[in-house]
């Protein structure tokens, strides 16, 4: 019998130790239970009272968890390539066609409810805005992003999923370090930016511990076995509320991870020296 790749022996992949998890948080998985889930620390969560999310897509899972748990004053998403309008039209049509065929649409009128939930009802502080997030002219940078919303030290969590844009501002991110609780973060292009993510990491360790890492399956490993594509989880130091628990957390984050595509094999990280 051959078993579904998700049952098999996963394959290796290779990262220095800089992005090995060295946290002693307790952790919890958000979102989706494959693309679209991130793995964070508790304590950044119940510190938070600003959720700010770099590229929205097709998935607002995560936002819909996070705001599920955590006390959030504000929720923004950023996203420039998803129009409200289109989104409504589209919904209509899938649910017309879903009386006939249901499967084929069950995913879209999931997600379109989770997203009318967070930014179209009447909860205060919740909005999307079509603002293309970044350094050049006409773009919002992260900074003003943050700032705009007048935070208190250690209450912003960011969630940056640009698919490459983020190399553009990670010093933005470093530098508003003090109002961060924790940062999600998806690298693109991994093998060919390592150094600029090795500073990035490096820098940001002075304030914050690095929680979890995981390589997306989704995007493979490139001839030397680096991932192309990799999540890091990272929380503050100094955590803006007291622990408070919460259900279903954990320490062993591995029991957390679970592959973006689970038809294909899964990656186990080996840490370099």
């Amino acid at each position: 019998m051959v078993l579904p790749p998700r049952h098999r022996k996963k394959r290796a992949c290779f990262l220095p130790r800089l992005f090995e998890p060295r946290g002693t948080n307790e952790l919890i998985r958000l979102g989706s239970d494959h693309d679209g889930g991130y793995v964070v620390s508790t304590d950044a969560v119940a510190s938070t009272r600003h959720l700010v999310s770099f590229g929205l897509g097709d998935n607002c899972d995560f936002e819909f968890d996070f705001s599920a748990i955590a006390r959030l004053k504000n929720l923004t998403g950023y996203d420039n390539t998803i129009d409200d309008e289109a989104l409504r039209k589209q919904f209509t049509a899938a649910r017309l066609k879903s009386l006939i065929r249901p499967g084929p649409h069950r995913k879209f009128i999931a997600y379109y409810r989770q997203y009318r939930s967070l930014f179209l009802g009447d909860r205060p502080g919740f909005s999307h805005l079509r603002e293309e997030i970044g350094i050049s002219s006409g773009q919002t940078s992260p900074e003003t992003a943050v700032t705009r919303l007048d935070p208190s030290p250690g209450t912003v969590f960011l969630k940056v999923d640009t698919d490459g844009g983020e190399y553009d501002f990670l010093d933005q991110i470093i530098e508003c370090n003090e109002l961060l609780s924790g940062v999600v973060i998806v690298f693109h292009g991994v093998p060919a930016r390592m150094r600029e993510i090795e500073v990035f990491l490096g820098a940001m360790g002075e304030f914050m511990t690095i929680d979890n890492t995981t390589a997306d399956n989704d995007a493979d490993v490139d001839g030397d076995g680096i991932p192309n594509a990799i999540e890091i989880s990272l929380s503050s130091k100094i955590h803006a509320e007291p622990h408070i628990p919460i259900a279903g957390a954990t320490r062993n984050y591995n029991r957390l991870n679970e592959p973006n595509n689970p038809d294909k094999i899964d990656f186990e990280i080996v840490y370099l020296d």
